[in-house]
This record gives structure tokens, sequence and C-alpha cells, in this order.
């Protein structure tokens, strides 16, 4: 038996945008779809991820926060997954996305592969009851740091954690902090470059590699492009 929808799902994007349409004469900013971030780490994440939050708001307003939600977990791979349906549950407004951060770390390989399966699982399941949520495994081999570096560079050479912070260093020209609260608007300026490198090097593996197998390697451009429009300045008439 489905369960019953969470209520976003009785109000959809599709209507909201319609909604925006017939107020032309007042127009006003569509809010983002309803986000969950789920992270392994407990600051770095976290940190980044707030300060994307804070572009949002800074180009559409401050109403944009409550429809992001992050729990840095401190949990790994399946956990993460497992603490993410928690939440969701819990949650009567539900979420449209929620999306598992985590690195590869030193983790078993299997884990780091089967979150991506049970992710899979889940979005069948959820379709089958003709709901609109969506698991996102947002994953990073070996590191998020690799994915930080791609707005500098280009880098398809699996080298050491301690690797990436030195070539951070000389690339934000003082020493890399995991935790900086800042980390987001030092590189936002050059996302672009980061999401051109992440595919290219996503595309150095064939489509069914399993993660572990992708090294280096990461999806977090998939994040920002999803929510590339609301990242940008409003377009305002004249």
């Amino acid at each position: 038996m489905a369960k019953k929808p969470k209520r976003h799902e009785l109000f959809s994007h599709e209507a909201r945008v319609a909604g925006g349409r017939r107020r032309a004469g007042n127009p006003r900013p569509i809010l983002p779809q309803r986000h969950l971030f789920v992270t392994e780490g407990t600051k770095t994440e976290p940190n980044y991820l707030n300060g994307m939050i804070d572009q949002i708001c800074t180009c559409y307003g401050a109403s944009c926060r409550k429809q992001f939600v992050v729990y840095g977990e401190g949990d790994n791979t399946l956990g993460l997954l497992t603490k993410a349906e928690k939440h969701l549950i819990n949650e009567p407004d539900g979420f449209q996305h929620v999306w598992i951060l985590y690195d590869q770390d030193d983790f078993p390989k299997d884990r780091f592969d089967n979150t991506v399966k049970r992710c899979e699982t889940l979005n069948s399941r959820y379709q089958e009851q003709g709901r609109d949520t969506v698991f996102h495994p947002l994953w990073s081999n070996q590191c998020v740091e690799l994915w930080f570096l791609l707005h500098f560079e280009y880098q398809h050479s699996d080298i050491s954690r301690e690797q990436y912070q030195e070539m951070l260093s000389a690339c934000l020209g003082k020493k890399y902090e995991k935790n900086d609260p800042q980390i987001f608007s030092l590189l936002f300026p050059h996302i672009k470059t980061a999401i051109y490198n992440a595919k290219q090097l996503r595309a150095l593996y064939p489509e069914n590699t399993p993660p572990s197998q992708c090294a280096p390697c990461t999806t977090f451009y998939e994040l920002i492009e999803t929510l590339w429009d609301y990242l940008q300045p409003r377009r305002t008439s004249t």
C-alpha cells in the first residue's frame, strides 16, 4: 500500500511554476524544491553546503533557507542512508531531493558501492508508490578535497588526502583548513571550471564502473547542476 503523500507532493513544482506564471503582474521567485543533505563529515561538507545555501538566499531571498536541511552525521556510507531515511520519515513537509554525501576514505569497497545500489532501489520503490522523492549518492573517491581542487585544475592522478590539501593550499594562496566556514565562497568564482573538470574526469570511466574503482572521481557536480539556476542572480524585468 502506498504511503500517504507528503505535503509538498500535493503541490508539485510544476504547479508552483504555473502559479508563478499566473502571477506575472506581481512576480515572485519560485522557491527551490526541498533538499535534505546527510553528510559523512561533521564540518567540511556542512560548511560547504551552508555556504551554498547562503549564496542561494543572497540571490533569491531568505525564504529559500527553509527549503534546505543539512545534517552532518559523522557516519559512514550505508549508515548515512539509514539516517537519511529516518529524517525523511520525520519531516512532515517531505523532500524532493535527498543527497547522501560521502567519501571513499578507508571504508570497505562493498559499502561504498552498495550505497549507490541502495539509492537506486529506494528510487524505484518511491517511483512505484507515486512519490517524487529522489535519493542522490554524492560520492568522492577518495575525498571531497578532489572536488575542491577541480575548481582550479584538472586532476586525474589518484593521490593521497594529504597531497590534495597541499595542492589546495597552493591554489588558494593560503593554508587549506579542512573546516573553513568560507570554503564555498572561496571556491564559487571557479565553479564552472570545477563542473567541467569533474565531468571530464567522470567520463574516463565506463558507465557501469563501481564507484570504488573510479579513482579519482567525484559526482559533486550533479548537485551544483541541479541548483545552478538558484546560484545565479535573479533576472528582473525592466
